[in-house]
């Protein structure tokens, strides 16, 4: 019989007992397979005492979704503006993806139990101000977003219980303003705030390219290791740009409110969780204050 008892890692000492948030979801997704590696990455981190709690988001779904309804993708300077048709087909397609990350973990041995983020008040949200973006001719506008939130609350006692409980919480970014409006919040910063607010001792990003790299078409010129200073140098010279920016911010918003360590992986190679988390070698980025 083949011994599947995982082998002793450098940190997983550290994280043990601890909860890390890992954010899956979007272009990361990449198919089935890719989903069932990802649930092995969980199970293997639970096995050893690792308490993970899964967010995801999902917009290429959602807009091959609304092409598929006929509807269009309506986006202004990258900002996708969410109508009500908009968020009424965001919200079944992170409720099927859910699903799927719920189905998939579970076929891995995990206790999951999916939930958006207006359940239990998780993440509560406010109105996103009008963007300000550049016209074609590089006159600034203000931009109305529609039905888009930003977190200015997080509440985490189902959470903390169902954690407690030995479950895996996979939770996708539909949330609620205080009076109970829906709106859908960008995943990777919904994750951050999640990852604060249960004071996660780590926080991953799993997305489609290896980390920050110094040259977005070199894969080799990964930088390892760098910290929110260093971060701010990088965004100054241009290295850390478009639409790596919402992803170096999400991560600064999980460092700054107590995460010991932010990690941006690539969800396209195999065992990258598992082993930028416990491995003690950095296969992606690692990002500390």
């Amino acid at each position: 019989m083949q011994d599947i008892t995982p082998k002793p890692q450098p940190r997983a000492s550290r994280l043990k007992g601890r909860k890390v948030v890992v954010k899956f979801g979007g272009s990361s997704i990449g198919g089935e397979g890719a989903v069932q590696d990802f649930a092995k990455d969980i199970a293997l981190l639970a096995s050893i005492g690792i308490h993970p709690i899964v967010v995801h988001g999902g917009g290429p779904e959602i807009s091959q979704e609304m092409s598929k309804r006929g509807l269009k993708v309506s986006k202004v300077a990258g900002l996708r503006v969410t109508d009500d048709a908009t968020l009424q087909v965001a919200a079944e397609v992170l409720e099927h993806i859910n699903e799927q990350l719920v189905d998939a973990l579970r076929r891995a041995g995990i206790r999951a139990v999916g939930m958006s983020g207006v359940e239990d008040r998780l993440l509560v949200c406010m109105k996103m101000h009008p963007a300000v973006v550049k016209d074609d001719q590089g006159n600034q506008m203000l931009v109305d977003l529609g039905h888009v939130g930003e977190v200015i609350e997080a509440n985490t006692a189902k959470l903390d219980r169902l954690v407690k409980e030995g479950n895996v919480p996979v939770i996708y970014p539909i949330c609620a303003s205080a009076e109970g409006d829906r709106m859908n919040v960008n995943a990777d910063t919904a994750a951050a705030h999640i990852a604060k607010a249960v004071k996660a001792e780590e926080f991953v990003l799993v997305t489609d390219v290896p980390g920050i790299l110094r040259d977005f078409k070199d894969p080799q010129s990964l930088i390892r290791e760098v910290s929110l200073e260093q971060l701010d140098e990088l965004i100054r010279e241009g290295v850390v740009r478009d639409g790596m920016i919402p992803k170096v911010e999400a991560c600064r918003l999980a460092v700054e409110g107590g995460v010991k360590a932010a990690h941006m992986v690539s969800g396209k190679e195999k065992d990258a969780i598992v082993n930028q988390l416990l491995s003690g070698d950095n296969v992606g980025t690692r990002i500390t204050k």
